[in-house]
């Protein structure tokens, strides 16, 4: 099936508004009901890419362990987020998702009308005047790291405009304080890119010699960058690079993707993927949220589609 049906979500990725930006991901949330003719993937006026997520979509429903940290401006009913939904708690209107370590299941609300801006850990101290290692599996309101007035002014203003006006002035708001944002030629710019194009495929020994630097050195100052040791950021990266084959490949090829992934067969794929997920791949795709009832092992039709550009945020 190529259309959508029912209550969902509109995910959309506004790549025009990152482009030549150091953020990573600028995307809206808004919650719709589709026609029976709506497509599941379109093309907005603005040349954006629009992707209907039906509720009980793994990738509407968990955060997924990442490198990077988020920004999130809520507008609609509260969410809540925890390691279990008798644990999960409400989250502020405002609030950072530093970079992910284990998983939590997400609980959007009814009316969904929200904003992110997803940008690399290296970039955290810039954007945020905190080190990444001090968000490691937090999430935690902007007001706690910024001044509480700027953040209310700041939300009032975004609350007012188009979500594209919003995530432009967010865009503007972050890169202002950056002051200069990080130097591509910066030896942990270029590991954390060596990493993600390899699929965290690359040993320590490798990186290190790359950026020109002793191992121990090279350790020591990635994790000063980062916020984490390179060894758990290259595995980390790994896991991000599986959930991407998984989502955009058929259950029946699972066990080529495992040595495709790196892995050394497939109970090594899965214990691996149970270790940073929570769960197996089996039970991680099946429908999540509210709206579950008891669904089979599949992935998403509409993952398989907008798997790219939502795990774009993540990383």
């Amino acid at each position: 099936m190529n259309s959508a049906s029912g209550d969902g979500v509109l995910y959309t990725e506004h790549l025009n508004l990152k482009a030549a930006s150091p953020i990573g991901a600028l995307w809206s949330f808004e919650s719709i009901t589709a026609g029976s003719n709506r497509p599941i993937v379109t093309i907005n006026t603005d040349g954006n890419q629009e992707f209907w997520l039906d509720r009980s979509d793994p990738l509407l429903n968990t955060i997924v362990p990442g490198t990077g940290t988020s920004v999130i401006f809520n507008f609609g009913d509260p969410w809540s987020a925890g390691r279990s939904l008798n644990t999960a708690t409400q989250l502020a209107q405002v609030f950072v998702v530093g970079p992910v370590l284990r998983p939590r299941l997400l609980r959007v609300g009814h009316a969904v009308r929200a904003i992110g801006a997803a940008f690399p850990s290296i970039l955290t101290t810039a954007f945020l005047g905190v080190h990444p290692a001090q968000l490691l599996d937090r999430i935690v309101p902007l007001h706690s790291l910024w001044p509480l007035d700027d953040v209310e002014r700041l939300t009032t203003s975004l609350a007012t405009v188009s979500m594209p006006d919003a995530l432009a002035m967010l865009r503007d708001r972050l890169i202002a304080r950056a002051d200069g944002g990080v130097d591509p030629r910066d030896f942990a710019h270029q590991a954390t890119q060596l990493m993600r194009s390899t699929g965290g495929r690359v040993t320590i020994t490798d990186l290190a010699r790359t950026c020109g630097l002793s191992r121990q050195k090279f350790a020591r100052e990635f994790a000063e960058a980062t916020g984490m040791p390179p060894k758990l950021y290259a595995r980390i990266t790994r896991f991000q690079s599986l959930l991407h084959r998984l989502l955009t490949s058929d259950v029946s090829q699972w066990i080529d993707v495992s040595c495709e992934a790196g892995f050394y067969d497939q109970a090594h794929m899965i214990n691996e993927f149970r270790e940073l997920a929570g769960v197996s791949p089996t039970e991680f795709f099946r429908p999540h949220g509210d709206s579950a009832a008891g669904g089979s092992v599949t992935v998403p039709r509409t993952s398989k589609r907008v798997a790219e550009a939502v795990l774009s945020a993540l990383e």
